[in-house]
């Protein structure tokens, strides 16, 4: 019987991984969200076991999404076990969000590239050296399964003059930067690793763990939800109660959309990776 995602399932599918983690410099990056929530769940009790310590960063944005009491209730728990969370102020409104709207644009891809450029810059601050910087990143399965049905569509099927990907980014361009997911951990030339420790799991796993231990999430739901792509796809998978295979979407990646080897992002230049794929 499928015990499902649990801590030694998941110890057991990372532990080269987990064994070589003491003595880097570890940054988590956490929403507020179900998946990295998870990934934080699971870090804590890696960091007891495999004896390594590490830092926990999010960015808070959109604003709206982080009321007082949403904050408390995060930093209340994480704190119980044993974690401060370092929030990083963002100063873009979120009049860009609205402004993205208004222009055709999907504004979570705004939201996306706001919250990010806050951690990089923080990251190129205080990063001295790159080479023992590992970032700890909350993609999942479904992120994949929604980055591949998106290249299939926007890419694939669509006709180029009315892509709405291909009209604000070259659809290959956007898969570049998006399928570099697919690998759990890349190893950039000096620095930093990108670690992805769900990227195996479907949401039920995920959503299945935040249940059993009663992790709390945001509680308020952003207004710009529903131009969320992943949310939609989602959507989809929960009504018709679907599950994915990671070595099945792998190898449909590698061998039908022209996936990358690992290589590839691992030679990439440190600057273009942080700006534009990670």
């Amino acid at each position: 019987m499928n015990e499902g995602l649990t801590y030694s399932s998941w110890k057991i599918e990372h532990r080269q991984i987990l064994e070589a983690l003491p003595g880097k410099q570890i940054i988590v990056t956490y929403s507020g969200g179900k998946d990295s929530s998870v990934v934080l769940h699971y870090m804590i009790q890696a960091a007891k076991e495999f004896d390594f310590h590490f830092e926990t960063h999010g960015a808070e944005y959109p604003g709206h999404i982080f009321t007082v009491s949403d904050k408390h209730l995060l930093d209340t728990y994480w704190r119980e076990r044993g974690v401060s969370i370092t929030w990083h102020g963002v100063s873009e409104s979120e009049e860009e969000l609205n402004s993205a709207l208004a222009e055709g644009i999907n504004p979570c891809l705004v939201c996306n590239r706001v919250k990010k450029s806050v951690l990089i810059e923080y990251f190129k601050r205080f990063a001295t050296d790159w080479e023992p910087l590992v970032l700890v990143m909350g993609y999942s399965l479904w992120d994949l399964i929604s980055a591949t049905v998106e290249h299939i569509l926007a890419a694939r099927l669509s006709h180029p003059d009315e892509s709405l990907s291909a009209r604000f980014k070259p659809t290959q361009e956007r898969f570049i930067e998006t399928s570099q997911r697919f690998y759990p951990m890349l190893k950039l030339n000096g620095g930093p690793s990108i670690f992805k420790p769900l990227i195996r799991y479907n949401d039920q796993d995920i959503l299945d763990v935040i249940s059993r231990h009663s992790i709390p999430l945001t509680q308020t739901i952003c207004k710009y939800k529903d131009f969320r792509p992943k949310r939609l796809f989602a959507e989809y998978f929960h009504r018709w109660a679907l599950q994915f295979d990671y070595q099945k979407v792998f190898e449909f990646a590698k061998n039908v959309l022209d996936l990358p080897e690992s290589s590839y992002y691992e030679n990439v230049d440190r600057e273009q990776y942080l700006k534009k794929m990670i």
